[in-house]
């Protein structure tokens, strides 16, 4: 009698445990390079939208900035270039000189803040930073942001 119920006990500890793993924890605050670089959080939500309507064959500029019905980052990027790699999509960016870091994000955008992955890493003089997604068959989510060394 003691050897089921002890396989059962076993059992349902074992599946809590690996069910356990599986989820992702929610980060509570807010990553302090994410915080500094908001509107490359829009950016990036912007570029998802888009290359989901262009089944990832074409990012355009000009229609990022339509896309910001609420015109956070119109003036704040010069340069969008899309690269494809082995395994993932690159949207490399360059920041304009008239840059403005004070953005409101709307709170679905807030709850999205302290669940991306942004670092800093140096990528050259080209670009100021790089947005990391997967492919289509993944509904091209964001993998990371990179934002470079100031």
């Amino acid at each position: 009698m003691k050897g089921p119920l002890i396989r059962k006990v076993i059992l349902i500890a074992l599946t809590i445990f690996i069910f356990g793993c599986g989820i992702k924890s929610e980060v509570s605050a807010t990553n302090p390079i994410a915080d500094n670089n908001k509107d490359v959080l829009v950016l990036a939500n912007l570029i998802q939208e888009q290359l989901i309507k262009t089944k990832g064959r074409a990012i355009n500029h000009h229609e990022l900035i339509q896309n910001d019905t609420l015109k956070r980052i119109s003036n704040n990027f010069e340069k969008i270039e899309l690269a494809h790699h082995g395994g993932y999509i690159s949207v490399y960016y360059k920041f304009s000189n008239l840059r403005d870091r004070n953005i409101e994000l709307t709170n679905i955008e807030k709850k999205t803040l302290t669940k991306r992955t942004v670092i800093m890493k140096d990528l050259g003089r080209q670009f100021d930073g790089e947005i990391q997604l997967e492919y289509g068959e993944k509904f091209y989510h964001i993998k990371k942001i990179i934002v470079c060394k100031e």
